[in-house]
């Protein structure tokens, strides 16, 4: 070999041996595939979350749920009930039922939807009370939109699992009452909160009276039910929040941190003396919209909603160390303004970004940022030891809150991300089938119950099971099941997606 010959080959040793070591990221940024791994998500939620919570949130003196616990699951005070956090844990519990058709779950889940119709309702003007004491008397009488919306939210998934036709009227009525008597009939929009007889006794309209009830609650509610006066309402919020809730210059969404007054003036939320933006607003929104698209077919939603979610992942996601911050600066170039901590149902919503957009735009690129956030949702918020899910913790990973339930802190995001992530990964990358239990309580003569939360159509039933027997009475491109009469029919349902060519 001369020398030419050997300087050549050192060179393209030299060079492979770089891009060797650049491919190689810092331990940070590893992927591991066992993340698009649907069954992982399924398996975190059973075995890591939910026993946390149905060993230590029951209260089983005064009834309910305990309002705070420990890291390790002691109960603290306050011990008032918030119906909106039992509504919470409803959910929570209702989502481990679906994954694994474990009755002990879904009880616990009765207690509480039974607790919130004895005592939250208000059974002379409607609608659920923020507050109650400890003994379920009322303590904070206001009607206001965040209570209403998740009080609703877990008993949305409670009918999902069971059909129970008392827990709908309740939330229906919740819904109409909000139409009826928080509308505001002058400027559009939603304002904030009723008093008990159902007068505006806050005319603010924030995120949560517009797509964040349209992104939390309605869009499942439409699935679960098929009603058009749901979807419709839906869509009126989602209208209403994109001609009024919208920075023109920048795209984002306001209403929350700050709100609107009534006459839809804001004043500006600030952080270091600059205007900011919250990343976890601006998931909500970007969810709610692509979410609509999915369902509607309205391409707006798609555009708007791709496109923000794209200046997001850019703006408040630290692609280093994989997890997301919450207050970004309004303008350009968006620097982020708190790089204090991560919030758990931030992280979680930003996962449910990355499996959304990759659905709809086909692009893998989110699949590898989606790797990058569930290794530091991981590795950092299920805690390992005693288990359930940190509500902060610090970009490093370090834990910032260690409590486990707040007032607005409940088993709710942590089971919606483990149910999300089995069916998202399941249905929509993987094209894998998956499975979720029901328990329908009453099956009156000619009942169909659809059973999908999946927003794309493509998604169709391939078996079911009533009672440990095949049922063949279904609608699979519809997603609906033709019940027998009977009392409590257990159901397991297989959806899959339509494979793609």
């Amino acid at each position: 070999m001369n020398i030419k010959s050997v300087r050549l080959f050192l060179m393209l040793y030299l060079t492979m041996s770089l891009f060797s070591l650049s491919s190689c990221k810092e331990p940070g940024l590893k992927q591991n595939t066992k993340y698009l791994d649907g069954e992982f998500w399924r398996q975190q939620g059973l075995t890591q979350i939910i026993p946390f919570w149905q060993s230590h949130v029951r209260d089983t003196i005064n009834g309910a749920f305990y309002m705070f616990l420990s890291q390790e699951g002691k109960p603290l005070p306050p011990w008032d009930k918030h119906p909106a956090m039992i509504s919470r844990q409803v959910f929570g519990f209702t989502s481990a039922y679906l994954l694994s058709g474990n009755e002990k779950y879904l009880e616990t889940a009765n207690d509480g939807v039974n607790y919130l119709l004895k005592y939250a309702w208000d059974d002379q003007y409607g609608g659920w009370f923020d507050f109650l004491d400890q003994s379920g008397n009322p303590k904070v009488i206001s009607k206001s939109v965040p209570s209403q919306l998740y009080t609703n939210v877990g008993l949305a998934l409670y009918y999902f699992a069971t059909k129970d036709e008392n827990v709908l009227n309740h939330i229906k009525e919740s819904i109409r009452i909000q139409k009826a008597y928080a509308f505001d009939t002058v400027n559009g929009g939603y304002f904030q909160t009723l008093s008990r007889n159902l007068r505006v006794s806050d005319s603010s309209k924030s995120k949560h009276s517009h797509f964040g009830y349209t992104s939390s609650l309605l869009i499942n509610l439409a699935m679960i039910t098929r009603d058009k006066e749901i979807l419709d309402f839906a869509e009126e919020l989602e209208q209403i929040s994109l001609r009024k809730m919208i920075d023109t210059s920048n795209g984002w969404f306001y209403g929350y941190p700050a709100p609107f007054d009534a006459n839809w003036n804001l004043k500006q939320a600030k952080l270091n003396n600059k205007e900011v933006i919250s990343a976890g607003a601006q998931l909500t929104a970007i969810l709610s919209l692509l979410r609509l698209y999915e369902i509607t077919g309205n391409d707006i939603y798609r555009t708007k909603g791709v496109n923000l979610g794209k200046q997001l992942l850019h703006s408040a996601w630290d692609s280093t160390r994989g997890g997301w911050f919450d207050m970004i600066e309004r303008i350009p170039p968006y620097e982020i303004q708190d790089t204090s901590s991560v919030s758990w149902w931030i992280q979680s919503y930003g996962l449910f970004l990355q499996l959304h957009l990759f659905h709809i735009t086909g692009e893998k690129q989110y699949l590898d940022s989606y790797q990058k956030m569930a290794s530091f949702w991981d590795n950092y918020f299920v805690d390992k030891k005693f288990g359930g899910v940190f509500q902060n913790v610090s970009p490093a990973g370090i834990p910032v809150i260690t409590t486990k339930a707040v007032v607005w802190k409940a088993s709710y995001h942590e089971m919606e991300n483990a149910l999300l992530n089995y069916l998202y990964l399941n249905l929509y990358v993987n094209n894998k089938p998956a499975t979720l239990y029901f328990h329908i309580k009453n099956s009156l003569p000619k009942t169909k119950h659809f059973v999908s939360i999946v927003e794309d159509s493509s998604v169709q039933i391939i078996a079911v099971r009533i009672n440990g027997k095949s049922w063949k009475s279904f609608n699979a491109a519809a997603r609906s099941v033709d019940l027998p009469e009977g009392k409590n029919l257990l159901l397991e349902v297989t959806l899959s997606a339509a494979s793609k060519d």
